[in-house]
């Protein structure tokens, strides 16, 4: 376990300035000639001290170890995760318990959970943690140099991304007079991915605008214009593909196997800060580019990403993902930009996104086309990105209904849900 140790809830009896009090306090007593007063202080002291050395030891020596393999959730699904608990010295560990601090947002939650004492959220809030809930496990007395193996079931609620950085193993000694807490090494640190929640949507926009684009731009599809072989006709064979060549020389029905042209990705980018004080509307944008980024993997076509910098950490750019995962992981975890105070308005406004320009400026070549999403085109006056990539390039995504900017093609974002309409 980490070698950071925590007294929480602990009395203050086994505190180091209390201890160091009776001893003081004892020999002055003893010099006085008060050898009652002196003994107790002497037995508070002794006693003080042997429960935070028992507690201390008791914590020593226990390894926490997760066995199960974490895998990325939806909201709704559930994982159920087996630990593994050890004693690894001579001192039995009389009440071994596992504390569970959540996220904020509480994406992650397991089956047992609680309102956290008093004590608890002056820590919770020191760790941006949650103050509503909290999750806890009690474990049987652990012997020495034996171990316990148990499950706990956590469901995915919403978006976002759990470590397991703030589990902690409380234990004490048998006087219950400390509580000594202590954090789980770094090597045994997992991250739970809770992906946005998946949408029913239409990827037809991002495919037509493929399959209209010069040759070679478009998504994995077969050039009618280079046959690579033929094979035997079925019946459940479009008769297009027959070759006509070979049927007029008498020789049974084949159909032509055309070559694949590789794709060229479509590339997002979110600009997150633009839905300022709009959560609802920002976590079903994500929700929406996710089930797209899904939807387009499966036809074939590859999708990248590019996220400003925001509160989860530096700009990321993502370019022609093998995997959708990839991408769901990086929306799961991304949070946009903290507000910022307005002198001249007295009040927080949302700062302008700030992107990895030179690479997805130079990915641009070799990139079907880009698609700019933000809440509304106001968001837009004072950006450089898109007229950089030119209104050949990229295409709007907005929340709200916008009218088309700047000669740039706009289409609603809920327009992209399956059975709605696109805007060309």
């Amino acid at each position: 376990m980490g070698e950071r140790m925590e007294y929480s809830r602990s009395s203050s009896l086994v505190s180091l300035p209390i201890l160091a009090v009776c001893l003081v306090l004892a020999a002055l007593a003893a010099f006085a000639g008060q050898g009652t007063l002196a003994a107790i202080l002497l037995f508070l002291s002794a006693l003080g001290g042997t429960a935070r050395l028992w507690a201390t030891a008791s914590a020593k020596g226990i390894t926490l170890q997760l066995l199960t393999r974490p895998k990325g959730l939806f909201p709704g699904e559930s994982m159920t995760l087996t630990c593994e608990v050890q004693n690894n010295k001579w001192l039995p560990v009389v009440w071994p318990e596992l504390f569970f601090p959540l996220e904020k947002n509480l994406c992650l939650v397991p089956e047992a959970t609680r309102a956290p004492d008093e004590w608890e959220i002056v820590h919770l809030k020191e760790q941006n943690a949650s103050i509503e809930q909290v999750g806890e496990t009690n474990l049987p007395m652990l012997l020495w140099y034996r171990k316990v193996r148990f499950t706990t079931r956590w469901t995915a609620r919403r978006r976002g991304v759990y470590s397991t950085a703030c589990w902690r193993v409380r234990t004490g000694d048998g006087l219950g007079l400390a509580l000594v807490e202590r954090a789980i090494p770094k090597e045994q640190v997992h991250q739970l991915v809770v992906y946005p929640r998946l949408v029913p949507v239409s990827p037809s926009l991002f495919l037509n605008n493929h399959w209209n684009a010069d040759t070679g731009s478009r998504g994995m599809m077969e050039d009618p214009t280079i046959i690579r072989s033929t094979r035997d006709y079925m019946t459940t064979d479009p008769v297009r593909q027959i070759n006509w060549r070979l049927a007029a020389r008498a020789q049974p029905l084949a159909i032509n196997v055309y070559e694949q042209i590789l794709p060229r990705s479509v590339h997002f980018i979110l600009d997150g800060n633009s839905f300022f004080e709009q959560d609802e509307a920002l976590e079903e944008t994500l929700s929406i580019l996710a089930s797209e980024c899904v939807r387009l993997h499966q036809a074939q076509v590859r999708c990248g990403l590019s996220l400003a910098e925001g509160t989860s950490g530096p700009a990321v750019n993502l370019f022609a993902a093998e995997s959708p995962f990839v991408l769901l992981r990086a929306l799961a975890a991304y949070q946009p930009a903290a507000p910022v105070w307005n002198e001249e308005n007295s009040r927080h406004i949302a700062p302008p996104p700030v992107f990895a320009r030179r690479p997805i400026l130079a990915a641009a070549q070799h990139t079907g086309r880009f698609y700019y999403i933000c809440h509304h085109t106001d968001a837009l006056q004072h950006q450089t990105l898109p007229l950089q990539l030119g209104t050949a390039n990229l295409t709007l995504l907005t929340w709200q209904e916008c009218a088309p900017y700047g000669g740039f093609a706009t289409v609603c974002l809920d327009k992209l849900r399956e059975g709605g309409t696109h805007a060309e």
